[in-house]
C-alpha cells in the first residue's frame, strides 16, 4: 500500500521562515522561503509527475522522509510536500511542464553530496533517487570557569568547510543552525550534521524566535573551547560518527547591542520582509539578525536591534524581500564593537540588478533528421526545461577597514557566486537580485538531446563572454540558442600503468576541450568535472565534434571557478591534452560510454 501523500503546509512553512535568520543572508540558488511560499499560487495547466525513492547509504529504503519539490520557473514556487512510503517511494502528480529541484528531509540524516548539489534539476516523468547519509554528531558539555554545569543554554554548530576541506564561504554565505539546549548536567548533543568542519558555540542571540526564553539572553557567544570566533577551534565531523568531548568553558560575558534604522523606500511597498544580518567579515558566518517592521507602501526609517554581540569587527547589511525574491540590499557596513553598545547606525538598501533575455530553439537540419541515432528525439527543447546560469567570474572583491594596510584586506564571503533562472514557455527569462560584479553566462538543457550553440550578450559585455553588472542595472538582450543533436561521453579515470597508484579522485579534475584549434576560445566547448569516488565521470549536452580529454590534479580544490576560464590555464590544458590526453569524435545524438582516461598524462613538451 502506497502511503505517499501531499500536505499543504503554508502556515507552518511561513512560521519556519520567520525563525530562520539565514533567510537574510540566503545565497543558494533557491529564493528566500518567504518569497517562495508567498508565490505558491495555482499555476498553469498541470501535465505530469515526478516520482522517486529515498534510500540510505547502502540502498535501503527510508520511510517517512519528507520530500519537497520546488519549481524553478521565472519565480520559484514551493509545491506540496510528500512523505515516503514503507519502500521509500514518493510521488508528485499534477505538475506543470518545467524544471524542479527535489529535497528530502529525515531527522538525523543528510542528503548525499551527489544528490544535494546545485546542478540537480529534474523534468516531468523523471524517477529520482535521493541517497541520504546518517548525519554526524557533536556532543560535549558546557561548564562555567568553576566547572559547574551551564543548564539550558543554547548550543549551535555551523559548518565552515565541507568534507574535502573547501571553505563554504567561498561559494555561499553560511546559514544559521538549529539550536540545541544543554540538559541538567550541562550536556548537549547535536545530531544530523553533514560531513565537514564546524565551529561550535554556546550562548549568543537565540534563534528560537522568543518561544523558548533563555536565562542567558544578551550574553555573548562562547566558541569551543573557550574562545571568540577569531580563535575558535574547528571540529571535524564524519558521516555517522560522533565527535565527543567538545566541551565548552562558558565565559558568560555580557553582549552588546547594535541599533539603528533601515531606510525602507516607498517603492518597496510589496515587500513581505525586511531583515538585517550581522556577519563575521572574514568567514561570512552570521552572528546576529533582526526583522524590521515594514508598513507597506510607507517610506520610512524603521528601527532595528541586534543583541548579544561580542567585541569584534563585523559587517552589517540589510535586505528587502518580495514575492519575486530579494529586490534590494545594502553594501556591508563595517561595525566595530569595543566594550559598549553601538547606536545610531543608518542603512540604505539599494535596488539589485537583473539580466534578462530570450531562449531560442534552432531547428534540426536535414542531415540531422536523416541520422538513425536521432530518430525519436525531440526537435525542440521545452524552454521551461532549460536552466540559465550566471556565475561570478572574479574573486570576491577585497575590503579592509578604513585606514588599515592593504595586507589586512579580506575577501567578501557574503557575495553569491551563482544566479539561475528558467525561461517561461515563450523563452523569456530573467536573472534577478544580482549583486554587482563580473559574470559569465551559461545554460543547461535538462534534455540530453540538446546543447547550447551560442550565447549572445548585450553590447556592454566585457571581453571573452563575460558580463559586467552594476548595482540597480536592468540589463536585457541576452540571446541563448540551443540546438538538437547533442552527444554524451562518459568513462572512468584509470592508472596509466595497470595496478599503478592513483590520488584521491576528489583531488583530480577531468577536462574536456575542443580538439579544433579554431574553437580554442569557444568556452561553450569546454567542460570540467570532478570524478566520482569510483573514478567515473560524465559530460552531457555536448555539441557534436572532436574533443580532447585529460585528467590533472586540481590546482585549487576549493576553487568554484573552472580552470578553463583562465586563458593561461586553457593553454596549459591544451598542451597536456595534446601530449598525452585522449581524443574522441562525438557524432550527433551518440553516447560514448566506458571511456578509459589514463592518469597521469605524459608530460607536455
Amino acid at each position: 500500500m502506497n502511503r505517499a501523500r501531499t500536505t499543504g503546509a503554508t502556515f507552518k512553512a511561513a512560521a519556519r521562515c520567520l525563525l530562520l535568520p539565514a533567510l537574510l543572508a540566503a545565497a543558494g540558488p533557491a529564493l528566500p522561503c518567504l518569497a517562495r511560499q508567498a508565490g505558491a499560487q495555482p499555476g498553469p495547466a498541470m501535465v505530469g509527475s515526478i516520482t522517486g525513492r529515498v534510500v540510505g547509504e547502502g540502498g535501503e529504503p527510508l520511510p517517512y522522509a519528507a520530500v519537497y519539490v520546488t519549481s524553478r520557473g521565472p519565480v520559484a514556487r514551493a509545491m506540496p510536500t510528500a512523505t515516503t512510503d514503507a519502500e521509500g517511494n514518493f510521488r508528485f502528480d499534477g505538475l506543470a511542464l518545467g524544471t524542479y529541484t527535489v529535497l528530502a528531509v529525515l531527522p538525523a540524516y543528510v542528503m548525499a553530496p551527489e544528490t544535494a548539489g546545485p546542478n540537480n534539476y529534474y523534468r516531468l516523468g523523471e524517477n529520482v533517487t535521493i541517497r541520504m547519509l546518517k548525519g554526524g554528531v557533536v556532543t560535549g558539555s558546557v561548564v562555567t570557569a568553576a566547572g559547574e554545569p551551564v543548564v539550558g543554554v543554547g548550543v549551535r554548530a555551523i559548518r565552515v568547510r565541507d568534507a574535502e576541506g573547501r571553505s563554504l564561504s567561498a561559494t555561499a554565505p553560511l546559514g544559521f543552525s538549529r539550536e540545541f539546549r544543554t540538559d541538567d548536567r550541562g550536556v548537549y548533543r547535536i545530531f544530523g550534521l553533514a560531513p565537514g568542519s564546524y565551529v561550535v558555540f554556546a550562548g549568543g542571540e537565540s534563534q528560537t524566535g522568543g518561544f523558548l526564553p533563555s536565562a542567558y539572553a544578551g550574553e555573548a557567544p562562547t566558541f569551543y573551547p573557550s574562545s571568540t570566533r577569531d580563535t575558535a577551534a574547528e571540529v571535524s565531523v564524519r558521516s555517522g560518527q560522533e565527535a565527543t568531548g567538545i566541551d565548552i568553558r562558558y565565559r558568560g560575558e555580557p553582549g552588546h547591542r547594535i541599533t539603528g534604522t533601515v531606510a525602507v523606500p516607498q517603492s518597496a511597498g510589496q515587500a513581505v520582509s525586511v531583515g538585517v544580518t550581522l556577519m563575521h567579515p572574514s568567514s561570512g558566518m552570521p552572528v546576529g539578525s533582526a526583522w524590521v517592521e515594514n508598513i507597506l507602501g510607507q517610506e520610512s526609517a524603521r528601527p532595528f536591534t541586534v543583541a548579544a554581540v561580542a567585541d569584534g569587527e563585523y559587517d552589517l547589511l540589510a535586505q528587502l524581500h518580495t514575492r519575486e525574491g530579494t529586490v534590494a540590499a545594502s553594501e556591508p557596513l563595517r561595525v566595530s564593537v569595543r566594550g559598549a553598545d553601538v547606536t545610531g547606525l543608518k542603512i540604505q538598501p539599494a535596488a539589485l540588478a537583473s539580466v534578462s533575455g530570450t531562449l531560442i530553439n534552432e531547428p534540426p537540419g536535414e542531415e540531422l533528421k536523416a541520422l538513425a541515432d536521432c530518430n525519436g528525439r525531440a526537435a525542440r527543447a521545452a524552454p521551461q526545461e532549460v536552466i540559465i546560469f550566471a556565475r561570478r567570474d572574479e574573486p570576491p572583491p577585497s575590503r579592509r577597514p578604513p585606514g588599515a594596510p592593504a595586507a589586512a584586506a579580506q575577501p567578501s564571503p557574503r557575495q553569491r557566486s551563482r544566479y539561475e533562472a528558467a525561461p517561461d514557455e515563450a523563452g523569456a527569462f530573467m536573472l534577478r537580485s544580482m549583486e554587482q560584479g563580473r559574470f559569465r553566462l551559461d545554460a543547461r538543457p535538462l534534455d540530453e538531446g540538446f546543447y547550447v550553440r551560442s550565447i549572445l550578450l548585450p553590447g556592454a559585455s566585457a571581453p571573452n563572454g563575460t558580463l559586467d553588472v552594476k548595482t540597480g542595472q536592468q540589463l536585457s538582450g541576452v540571446v541563448v540558442r540551443v540546438a538538437p543533436g547533442a552527444a554524451l561521453v562518459s568513462g572512468r579515470v584509470v592508472a596509466r600503468e595497470e595496478g599503478g597508484p592513483l590520488p584521491p579522485f576528489s583531488q583530480l579534475r577531468v577536462h574536456l576541450l575542443p580538439a579544433e584549434r579554431e574553437r580554442a576560445e569557444d568556452l561553450l566547448r569546454y567542460a570540467e568535472a570532478t570524478p566520482s569516488p569510483d573514478g567515473s565521470f560524465v559530460f552531457r549536452n555536448l555539441a557534436p565534434g572532436r574533443y580532447l580529454l585529460v585528467a590533472s590534479p586540481a590546482a585549487d580544490a576549493a576553487a568554484a571557478r573552472p580552470a578553463f576560464w583562465d586563458a593561461a590555464e586553457r593553454a596549459r590544458l591544451r598542451r597536456e591534452a595534446e601530449a598525452g590526453g585522449a581524443a574522441v569524435e562525438l557524432q550527433p545524438c551518440r553516447r560514448e560510454a566506458d571511456f578509459a582516461l589514463r592518469f597521469p598524462a605524459p608530460a607536455a613538451k
